[in-house]
């Protein structure tokens, strides 16, 4: 079964979710599709966040947080994706998802919207989310995969929820395109102090081919370098890692797929990267990772 959590609003009479923020947060389980349905629906919070730990051979979990103009069914295309991909290498905790309400319109005009509502409902990944499945699952690891805006839902989410209520540590952060601006998470910074403390590494995955994230600094954010884009560079906290994507981009999508929406979104298909991110699930140093290579300095490369 694959599980989530969300804080779109759910409409009683349809029995579906819609892009609207919700007043609370609504855990959900679903079995495989049947006639083009899936089994499953509406849980308690306590069973939810129990039946996510059984999933877990290892005392793991992995959250999954999504970008910028994903509409539920592309969110729990990636979600299962992701879990099926990152099981069949190794990783032995569950895999569950935070969906927020982000409005899918299809174009740069819902952008703003979509980083108000990321605004709206940031906290709740943390004291719906992390904290809860901490509370029922004792002892466990929490990893934290974001896309997109999800690092700046994780980013905000984290700064909000202070250490007294007892969130602990994320194990591994994974930002993976990262729609946040690059200054934020150098040392000293907001971010950048938020993840320092509350993480025990940060690994930013970037690429200068990504033109959704180029569009973004030049059409909405002022041109503000993207740290998805540019990376993060050397005055960041020790324990980010900085890995370029850019070459891999090159080597792994043919010419004719290199469209500009896909140059955000193709990390989820490629098998190395996602090599990658179980190693950094398994803890493993950067300069025992195999797919690794050296980039110069302090930032390696896939």
């Amino acid at each position: 079964m694959d599980y989530f959590f969300s804080r779109r609003t759910y409409d009683q009479t349809s029995h579906r979710f819609n892009n609207n923020v919700s007043a609370i947060t609504r855990y959900v389980g679903l079995g495989p599709a049947s006639d083009g349905q899936s089994s499953g629906g509406l849980f308690d919070a306590v069973k939810w966040a129990k039946a996510v730990g059984k999933q877990s051979k290892n005392g793991e979990i992995l959250i999954f947080v999504h970008g910028f103009n994903t509409p539920q069914d592309l969110f729990l295309r990636r979600l299962r994706q992701i879990k099926r991909k990152v099981v069949a290498r190794g990783f032995r905790g569950a895999v569950t998802g935070f969906d927020w309400p982000s409005h899918a319109k299809g174009s740069w005009s819902g952008y703003k919207s979509d980083r108000r509502r990321a605004e709206k409902i940031a906290q709740f990944l943390v004291l719906d989310g992390i904290k809860l499945l901490r509370k029922h699952n004792p002892g466990c690891k929490i990893h934290l995969m974001a896309h997109s805006m999800g690092t700046y839902v994780s980013s905000l989410g984290l700064s909000r929820v202070g250490d007294h209520h007892g969130v602990g540590k994320i194990e591994q952060a994974i930002h993976i395109a990262a729609d946040l601006n690059h200054e934020t998470m150098m040392q000293g910074a907001g971010f950048a102090l938020v993840w320092d403390r509350r993480c025990k590494r940060l690994t930013n995955y970037y690429s200068k081919w990504d033109e959704v994230l180029e569009l973004s600094e030049q059409t909405v954010n002022f041109n503000k370098k993207r740290s998805g884009r540019h990376g993060i560079r050397t005055n960041a906290p020790t324990r980010f890692e900085d890995v370029s994507v850019s070459d891999r981009f090159h080597e792994a999508i043919e010419k004719r797929k290199r469209t500009w929406i896909y140059s955000h979104n193709w990390h989820f298909d490629d098998d190395r990267f996602v090599d990658d991110t179980v190693a950094v699930l398994g803890g493993k140093s950067k300069s025992a990772i195999p797919t690794r290579k050296d980039f110069g300095g302090s930032d390696q490369r896939i």
